[in-house]
């Protein structure tokens, strides 16, 4: 389960993802699986067998849960049944900074939001790596900390899917699926570099961000 076997665990796990895939007939099942980094809790901590066969739950490093039931997929955050203990971490981007991690990615989602109780900008970024894994990071109560990509929720990872050759980028009217806990929010997915146009639009919406993204000088 380490970094640098990562590739190697996916292609032992494709048959199996693809496997789920026609099971649910959710044709972006595989791009969820792979891009949050999950991995089959029985493969993982059972018996290995060579079979195909059909995982119903699959976990990240973050300690949720994804579980196929009755072909519906259903985040469990938090999964007391884990032993976070015994999970690492298979990130080879973890504890780069924000914009650092923008510079190696090629699309990104963002949301900018103001906070129910305190009032306070807050934000929900998404990048899709150059090597097509995903990393989401929030800034909340004035700190940023890297979180489960699962939090974006199943109808926006699926937007993301469906968007990863996007050429431009696109304003989201999504707030009833938005992953912030806020009174308003603005979502956008793009491709990265953004354009100037992009950039423009989120300085409108915080300034603050642009500066978290690295994005200063792109804007001169």
């Amino acid at each position: 389960m380490k970094s640098l076997s990562l590739d190697a665990l996916y292609t032992q796990l494709n048959k199996h993802m693809l496997l789920a895939q026609s099971y649910t007939e959710i044709p972006e099942l595989l791009f969820l699986l792979k891009g949050c980094r999950l991995k089959p809790y029985d493969y993982v901590f059972g018996k290995r067998t060579q079979q195909t066969i059909l995982f119903k739950s699959w976990f990240d490093e973050f300690g949720n849960s994804l579980e196929i039931k009755d072909k519906k997929l259903n985040v469990i955050t938090n999964d007391l049944k884990l032993d976070t203990s015994k999970i690492i971490s298979t990130d080879l981007y973890y504890g780069l900074s924000l914009d650092q991690v923008v510079k190696i990615s090629k699309m990104i989602y963002l949301c900018v939001g103001l906070d129910e109780d305190l009032q306070e900008e807050t934000f929900f970024v998404t990048l899709l790596g150059l090597d097509n894994y995903l990393r989401s990071y929030l800034y909340l109560y004035g700190e940023w900390q890297q979180v489960s990509s699962l939090l974006l929720g199943i109808k926006n990872l699926k937007i993301l899917a469906r968007h990863t050759d996007i050429k431009y980028f696109r304003t989201l009217s999504n707030k009833e699926n938005c992953p912030l806990p806020c009174l308003q929010a603005q979502e956008w997915l793009s491709m990265l570099p953004m354009s100037p146009a992009l950039i423009s639009d989120i300085k409108k919406q915080s300034e603050k961000l642009v500066s978290f993204l690295g994005l200063n000088n792109e804007t001169k």
